[in-house]
């Protein structure tokens, strides 16, 4: 019995410094509850703002989706804020089928909401929960074009959740 208690100890050392690390990577979700603007969506309880709520367990209209032939969510961070890296919920992750997860897509970012830069580009995805980690840029503007909606030819585009996090070093 002597034996195991440095064991239980290295363990419970290790996740608590894993669980640190993961904390320390990720940070404050900066694009929560923040204004947001979008695509036409598809009914009056499926808009921009319901990608930006910190929730995916809502049932399946806890989402933005839209049909238009150009499909865009954008939102607002209030200032210019260095920012790293973006996680995207998909379908799958509200409880849809995974074949609605968003195939093609890209990321843009801007600081005056008008001229946007390119920092991320996908063309196969086919995750429920996407992470996306890019060179720290300041923006105010954080933008996903859809460029493929679904897996399956399905017309719609649906994001549970936009998460947009900071650069860990711009607060050192």
């Amino acid at each position: 019995m002597a034996n195991q208690m440095p064991l239980r100890k290295t363990v419970l050392l290790a996740l608590f410094l894993c669980a640190g690390n993961a904390l320390a990577q990720t940070g404050k979700n900066l694009a929560l509850h923040r204004p947001a603007t979008g695509s036409t969506a598809c009914n009056e309880d499926e808009t921009p703002a319901q990608a930006f709520n910190g929730s995916v367990s809502g049932g399946t209209g806890d989402k933005w989706c839209s049909t238009e032939d150009s499909k865009w969510l954008q939102v607002d961070l209030g200032s210019n804020i260095r920012i790293s890296s973006v996680i995207l919920r998909h379908a799958g992750a509200g409880g849809e089928s995974s074949d609605w997860n968003t195939r093609a897509f890209k990321i843009h970012v801007s600081t005056d909401g008008k001229n946007f830069t390119t920092v991320v580009t996908v063309t196969d995805n086919t995750a429920d929960v996407s992470t996306h980690k890019f060179e720290p840029v300041s923006a105010r503007y954080v933008q996903l074009e859809v460029v493929t909606p679904t897996q399956d030819g399905d017309p719609a585009a649906r994001i549970y959740e936009f998460e947009v996090y900071g650069d860990p070093a711009a607060g050192k």
